[in-house]
């Protein structure tokens, strides 16, 4: 399940109300943003309870300073509304995978 948010409001929601979540934040621009983001969507529509959020920062310029983004595309997953692993700029798939792997069997557990 992909889902856009357009606020940081709607962010803060979107993390408190999924144990488990996979945020992308690219911007407009940026070639290696729209190429990641199938990949990611792709790696978590095998995991069905792992809602995708993603955020344009070219439209909420204000996740940026919020999330202490220097650079896109980030990748992050959170889990319980905290942070639990972050790629930015060149995105390793499989240790994103192994992390996102790791996270959600501890929730089966």
């Amino acid at each position: 399940m992909q889902k856009t948010l357009t606020t940081v409001a709607e962010f803060y929601k979107f993390i408190e109300s999924n144990r488990l979540v996979v945020i992308h934040v690219m911007r407009d621009q940026c070639s290696v943003c729209h190429a990641v983001l199938p990949q990611i969507a792709g790696l978590v529509d095998e995991y069905p309870q792992i809602p995708l959020g993603v955020i344009n920062q070219s439209d909420v310029e204000a996740i940026a300073g919020e999330l202490s983004i220097f650079t896109v595309p980030v990748d992050l997953i959170f889990m319980d509304g905290k942070e639990m692993h972050r790629q930015a700029r060149f995105i390793d798939m499989q240790q994103f995978e192994h992390q996102l792997r790791l996270m959600y069997q501890s929730l089966l557990d």
